[in-house]
């Protein structure tokens, strides 16, 4: 069984900035048992936080021999075992994230997102497009649909223009604590010409599209996005 999630995530936190700060490349850390000593955690709250720094790319655990500081990796490791910012992911596998362009309106949903949302067609909500790059190189474009209200709490998705917010951030300081859960589905499509400029790519070439959903902890549908992701700068890892 998992430990308590709010453990695990706390410690793989602690862990991330002890390994940024204090361990370089291929370094080995110390083991389990000592790690767990000097966090105050059990062994295996400890595991399970490596395990997942592991999908993530940061770290690597090597049969008979321990765990090590991941070399650097010429893209990013995409890693979707829990639920954080596309900023947030990229960067945790050594990676510079800039957001090169941002939109913000309020406008009709298109059908697809009004139908995730659960609302009438025609319905007006918010959009909000985001263009990445990772290491100054092109990587993804993510449009994200919302609600009017959550809750009868009207939305503001605007801080979602600045690097230093996302999708998440922002409708838990609308609602704290109401982002329980992200279904993600994974599509290889070729990119049409409204993209391919953006993402720095010919028209046709691959990309990887995934469509996510956002709810809440009762179910209620939060928001509805679509990213197209460039393969060659960031590769996906599914942990289960």
């Amino acid at each position: 069984m998992s430990r308590p999630r709010t453990a695990v995530a706390a410690t793989i936190a602690r862990l991330r900035t002890q390994i940024e700060r204090a361990y370089p490349a291929d370094a080995k850390l110390p083991n389990e048992q000592q790690l767990a000593a000097e966090l105050k955690v059990s062994r295996s709250t400890i595991r399970e936080a490596l395990g997942t720094l592991a999908a993530e790319g940061l770290v690597e655990r090597r049969w008979g021999s321990g765990t090590f500081v991941a070399p650097p990796q010429d893209s990013a490791r995409l890693s979707m075992a829990t639920i954080r910012s596309y900023r947030d992911r990229v960067e945790a596998s050594g990676h510079a994230v800039t957001l090169a362009s941002a939109t913000c309106v309020e406008r009709d949903l298109p059908e697809p997102a009004s139908a995730a949302l659960g609302l009438p067609k025609g319905t007006r909500g918010w959009q909000v497009e985001r263009s990445f790059a990772v290491d100054s190189t092109p990587s993804a474009i993510m449009a994200e649909y919302m609600p009017p209200t959550v809750r009868d709490v009207h939305l503001d998705p605007s801080p979602m223009l600045s690097i230093e917010s996302d999708l998440y951030a922002t409708l838990n300081a609308h609602i704290p604590g109401i982002v329980a859960h992200t279904q993600t589905d994974f599509e290889a499509v070729s990119v049409d010409e409204q993209y391919a400029e953006a993402l720095g790519i010919e028209v046709g070439a691959p990309v990887l599209r995934a469509t996510q959903i956002t709810t809440s902890g009762r179910g209620e549908v939060l928001a509805y996005g679509v990213t197209l992701n460039r393969t060659d700068v960031v590769r996906l890892r599914i942990s289960r």
